[in-house]
């Protein structure tokens, strides 16, 4: 049975922070979250991950709060609830719909009323790998209000099939928009809080470019990412395992990095309020991903977060696509064995 919210519910905060969604890898990792974007429990995150030889499932990634810039107005999409009952910001008013699509969370928000722009926001899992990807699509609303579109291989955007939304598209240039996403770490055991005064030593890595100019500047521990990526490895010294943070779209759309090492304070998880359990935390933010994102453009800009070993087939754009689709084969796959008809036993 497909789920999905219309605007009707997403407007209303009791019903999307009461709503949670819950996505696995087959290791014994996953990410999970709320409809409203809100971290109501301590397990609560984008990237928890259970690596070889470690006792308990480490919570890497927290959540990404996203800020989009265009016609002079800056929207904050993220939600978050701190310990004084405050929400800042409060990005769960542009939530326009929600879904799950072969059982991964997306995420629709509406943003400068009926003229403005769609952002549409995926998030996913490779099964056999500790690596969650959120994409991001920007859109005019002509995409989803017509049956314009058809469904590529692509994992996230979609092809455009009408001459009118092509026309719609060069009258939108103008509206091409920077996306400004914070990814805030939490490196703890996945449902134990980390205050920010007794946090692990935290190194962030950052990785050059192919069109960076590196000369005379060669660093060995450095990882040469293409050009249209950017990002960093992160270190904790209480986590045996570094992972990656990397953003990859086209080189248009100029993706980079900027470290920031800055901690977020008291983020209050309401459900373990109410159940008694330890209810506040502090998250990292090692930096900031800034890129530049086009309407209606067959570009999607992904950002990937894993423990293993960082290589192309990471990020590259065509390993995604394939991997997605291999995975969504997997999961139809399994869904038919699990409703075929079992044989009746044999009677002894």
């Amino acid at each position: 049975m497909a789920i999905s919210f219309d605007r009707s519910i997403c407007c209303e905060l009791n019903e999307t922070i009461s709503r949670e969604w819950l996505v696995t890898n087959g290791l014994g990792g996953y990410a999970a979250g709320t409809v409203a974007g809100v971290l109501t429990r301590m397990p609560h995150g984008l990237l928890v991950a259970s690596p070889p030889n470690v006792l308990q499932p480490q919570l890497l990634l927290a959540k990404i709060d996203e800020e989009l810039t265009f016609d002079q107005r800056t929207y904050y999409l993220g939600t978050n609830e701190y310990r004084d009952g405050i929400f800042n910001p409060s990005g769960f008013v542009h939530l326009e719909a929600f879904r799950l699509e072969e059982g991964f969370p997306i995420f629709t928000y509406r943003l400068g009323g009926i003229d403005g722009l769609i952002l549409e926001k995926r998030i996913w899992m490779a099964r056999g790998f500790n690596t969650t990807y959120i994409q991001y699509n920007l859109r005019h609303p002509l995409t989803l209000d017509k049956p314009a579109y058809k469904r590529s291989d692509a994992s996230g955007p979609q092809s455009l099939n009408n001459g009118r939304l092509a026309q719609a598209n060069e009258q939108d240039e103008s509206k091409q928009c920077i996306i400004t996403l914070l990814p805030f770490t939490a490196n703890r055991p996945y449902n134990m809080p980390k205050r920010g005064q007794q946090a692990p030593q935290v190194q962030v890595k950052v990785h050059k470019t192919e069109d960076t100019n590196t000369a005379g500047e060669e660093d060995p521990a450095s990882y040469l990412l293409p050009r249209g990526s950017a990002g960093c490895t992160i270190t904790a010294n209480t986590i045996e395992v570094p992972y990656h943070l990397i953003a990859t779209s086209q080189p248009e759309n100029q993706a980079t990095f900027i470290p920031t090492g800055v901690w977020y304070w008291n983020f209050l998880r309401r459900c373990d309020a109410a159940a008694g359990l330890p209810d506040t935390d502090d998250l990292y933010l090692p930096g900031v991903f800034r890129a530049t994102l086009c309407p209606d453009s067959q570009s999607t800009l992904t950002i990937v977060v894993s423990t293993e070993e960082l290589a192309p087939q990471l990020y590259q754009h065509r390993a995604i696509t394939a991997l997605y689709k291999k995975n969504i084969e997997q999961r139809q796959s399994t869904l038919e064995r699990a409703l075929r008809p079992q044989p009746a036993p044999r009677k002894t």
